[in-house]
């Protein structure tokens, strides 16, 4: 789950068989967990294996075929929906964002930059030249990725 503010966002269910589930759930009641204890639920959208990431209090989805999607996390509703570059590799590392800027590695090695910043805009599309299924890791203005053989450091500094 991600957090934004008292409210946990969950994804489960398997998305990639047509069985996606997420729910908005307020933090900070007592008792079992129950349909009654949720915000929201939806069943018509989630993710399962990249994790949700959360920016400037929106919850953004990353699909395993690459289908990126905003969420306000206190509604549920979708603010919008866009997609990377259709290819037959999926996505398994969880999306990661800085300064409006979603990093996105799909198992091919091909790391995306998208602004998610207002609109949704592919920024950058670099190949590692290796399979990749970890999540990208930002630090100190550098991206360290972990390729099937080898870290990658990559930054100006």
């Amino acid at each position: 789950p991600v957090l934004v503010d008292n409210v946990a966002v969950v994804a489960f269910g398997r998305s990639d068989r047509g069985n996606p589930l997420l729910y908005g759930v307020k933090l900070g009641r007592t008792g079992e967990v129950e349909a009654t204890n949720h915000l929201w639920a939806r069943n018509d959208t989630g993710t399962f294996v990249p994790s949700p990431t959360v920016w400037r209090k929106n919850v953004y989805l990353l699909r395993d075929r690459g289908e990126v999607e905003a969420l306000d996390p206190l509604t549920g509703k979708t603010l919008w929906k866009e997609a990377f570059p259709k290819a037959s590799a999926n996505f398994y590392g969880s999306p990661v964002i800085s300064s409006g800027k979603l990093y996105a590695v799909r198992e091919d090695g091909v790391v995306f930059v998208a602004s998610v910043d207002g609109n949704f805009e592919v920024l950058a599309e670099n190949t590692m030249g290796e399979r990749v299924i970890a999540t990208p890791v930002l630090l100190n203005g550098r991206i360290l990725i972990r390729g099937e053989k080898h870290l990658f450091c990559l930054g100006s500094k």
